[in-house]
Formats: structure tokens, sequence, C-alpha cells
């Protein structure tokens, strides 16, 4: 498990400097921190060995005289729903904390040039960014940091403030987007790559058969371009296929601002069962054809996908990685 003796970070850490309560009222403080728990909750489903806090989050000051652990235990905000504050309780209680150890980050750190004091979280996630290993900060949903943001500090006695980007997220909705922008960031290998697009691309199935190698080039040339496909097939094809009553025609001018080029086989091409039989994928003992794809350039290298499938809870089987098949 990472921070728990793997060496390895973990990926979402709850940045206790967000839970700032002042000014707002008991009853949309509960209709908050419901919403924080539903996102955290879902957070920890999907990742759970992934996500952390630190201790010292009870003890954050979020009203006026008042500490984290004062409104959960001691219901010092008697306008709180305690249902909602156990619930609270019960979900961080159950999250691992990342400073079980000796941690010499940074404490003091700067948030798009605004200083944070005492933001170990924020800390814990610049450190590791300096090494290549982000890690997102999980925020109480009026925080107004969301995002890509500037992260400066200085680690050690003495030097100078470096400055990186730390991720920042209110909703499980923004986590595909850490995961996505990771494969530059941290220039993911071709070994990780089918691992890392499971987590950036939750609504689609990936065949074990995929493979870069069966490509026309290498795969440093042809990661980004793939990731950007499936973004693509992820977020608009299905809505696209709603929309225009899976008309091929509509669905491409649809997808057309995408700047990717996205079509069914030809007609030529459904006449020739031969040919039509390699767009055929075996997945988990079940058969898929995956004549959708997109091309690269006009005469290789493509990737072959499916129609949103009942049978994969309604998500799109990515099934070929190749250079051409036969039409």
């Amino acid at each position: 498990m990472p921070g728990a003796g793997s060496g390895e970070p973990y990926r979402f850490v709850v940045d206790e400097t967000s839970f700032d309560f002042r000014g707002l009222p008991e009853e949309q403080l509960t209709v908050l921190l419901d919403d924080f728990n539903e996102s955290f909750e879902e957070l920890r489903e999907r990742h759970k060995d992934k996500v952390a806090f630190s201790t010292s989050w009870y003890e954050v000051e979020c009203v006026d005289g008042l500490k984290i652990y004062q409104v959960l235990f001691e219901h010092a905000l008697p306008g709180v729903d305690r249902d909602t504050l156990m619930r609270t309780r019960l979900l961080m209680d159950r999250c691992p904390s990342w400073d079980t150890e000796p941690f010499d980050g940074p404490e003091l750190v700067e948030v798009d040039g605004e200083v944070e004091v005492e933001a170990r979280s924020i800390g814990y996630a610049w450190h590791h960014a300096r090494t290549g290993r982000h890690t997102a900060c999980v925020v109480f949903p009026v925080a107004h940091r969301l995002g890509w943001q500037a992260v400066s500090a200085v680690e050690g006695p003495s030097g100078d403030p470096e400055t990186v980007k730390v991720f920042f997220l209110a909703e499980p909705a923004a986590v595909t987007d850490f995961w996505r922008s990771l494969f530059k960031l941290e220039n993911v290998a071709e070994a990780d790559f089918l691992d890392r697009a499971r987590e950036a691309f939750p609504g689609l199935v990936f065949a074990d058969s995929l493979s870069f190698g069966k490509f026309d080039g290498v795969y440093r040339e042809l990661r980004d371009w793939v990731v950007d496909v499936l973004s693509v097939v992820q977020d608009h094809f299905a809505d696209a296929l709603r929309k225009h009553s899976g008309q091929p025609d509509r669905v491409q001018d649809e997808l057309k601002p995408y700047r990717l080029t996205l079509s069914p086989e030809s007609s030529n091409t459904h006449r020739n069962k031969k040919a039509m039989r390699q767009r055929d994928v075996d997945h988990d003992g079940e058969t898929y054809r995956c004549e959708w794809h997109a091309k690269k350039d006009g005469h290789r290298n493509r990737v072959h996908f499916s129609l949103p499938e009942q049978r994969l809870g309604g998500r799109v089987l990515i099934g070929i990685f190749v250079d051409h098949l036969d039409t």
C-alpha cells in the first residue's frame, strides 16, 4: 500500500487548509459536509489504497476559536446535522494518514501567490511533485482553488523557493483530468500505459490483447494521440450516438471539433466478411465487434472500439491497436 512502507506516495491527500467554515451558516455547512462526504466516499471506493489525510486535519481551526475535532466530536456547532458529522468522522477514521512516519517536507507554502501556513498536505504534494510523482489535494467544496495550481515552497533550512504544479479537486469527476494529465507530466512508460488508462478512463474497457507494438511507429510518438482518442471516445462518443440515433455521418460531424478522425467501416468493408472478422475481439469469453475506429494518418495507425455495450455496463471496449486492417 502506498505510504505504508512501499516508498510510493499516496496519490490523493486531503488539504486540511481548505476546511474553513467561517461565514457559513450552519445549515449550509451541513449541505457542504454532505457533499464532501459523498465525494470523498466515492473517491475512497475507487482509489482506496491511494487516498490519505494528515493527522493534523483534526487540529485545524475551521471557525474562529474552534478546531475541526471540536465540531466533529464535541458538536461545537449545534446547528450542523449530527448524522452528517458522524459520517464525516467515520470516513476519516477509516482513511489512512500519510504522516505516520516523519516527513521533512515544507509546511509553509504559497498557492498561486497566496501564503498557506502549516499546509502540511499541500507540502506533501509539492514535495512529491518535485520528484516527478504527482499527488492531488482533495479540498472542501467551497475552496476556490481547483485544477492545476502553481505551488511554491522551500525544502530544508535554506535555499530558493521552487514552484511546481499541484492538482486540487473537490469532486470525483475531476479525478480523470488528473490522471490524464499525468501521461505527459510523468512520462508514463509503455509497460504502465494500460494500468494508467484504466484509472483515467473508467468509462472504457481495455482488451488484454492491446499492444503499441502493433502500430506503425514507436510508443513515444503515439502515446499522446492515443490519450486524445480515448478522451474523446469516453467523453463524447456515447452522447453523440444518442443525440443522432447512431447515424454515422451525423456522429462524425458531432465529433469533428475535437480534431480527430473517427468513423465506422465503409460499406465495402462490410461486404468483406473476412475483413470484418478482423474487427471481432474476444474479451472475458465474449466477442465484440470493434468497427468504429480513430485514424491517426490516412493510411496507417488505427484505434478500433465497439459501440457502448450492455454486456460491459454501457461502456465501450477499446479492442484493437493496429497499423491497418484489411478492407
